[in-house]
């Protein structure tokens, strides 16, 4: 099951490394698919620099996809938000094609038991908070 502040932060990290590395003015294109039992977030853009490094090296702790290192960072946020997503059982992967960055992040979806009104009504009572039941 995700952690809101882990799944935050893991999105976080992947929005300031699209802001701080794509062409100014250029569009970025997120995607929320269903694949059978897990959810797949695609996040793509244009890179400032083509991209002569592999995918698992810009995956690693300290290192930075651009040459010039000309802004702020430290190499640290695709390999932290890599690892809050395998804490949450999902995982992220990177893929590069020229210019062309692409991170997709997998997720396991948890279904849960639609709950009935008896149930929802007894997790509530202990609050003095129960919805009252209508039919």
């Amino acid at each position: 099951m995700a952690d809101g502040r882990h799944m935050w932060r893991v999105f976080d990290n992947l929005m300031n490394n699209i802001c701080k590395y794509s062409v100014p003015g250029t569009r970025v294109y997120l995607t929320l698919e269903r694949d059978r039992n897990m959810a797949q977030f695609l996040f793509k853009n244009t890179s400032k620099e083509i991209l002569d490094i592999s995918e698992e090296e810009l995956m690693e702790r300290f290192v930075r996809g651009d040459s010039s290192r000309n802004t702020e960072g430290n190499g640290l946020g695709l390999s932290i938000a890599k690892s809050l997503a395998q804490l949450q059982k999902g995982w992220l992967r990177i893929e590069t094609d020229g210019d062309l960055f692409k991170a997709i992040l997998r997720f396991p979806i948890v279904e849960e038991e639609p709950q009935t009104a008896a149930q929802m009504q007894e997790m509530t009572a202990a609050d003095g908070n129960a919805p009252e039941v209508i039919g």
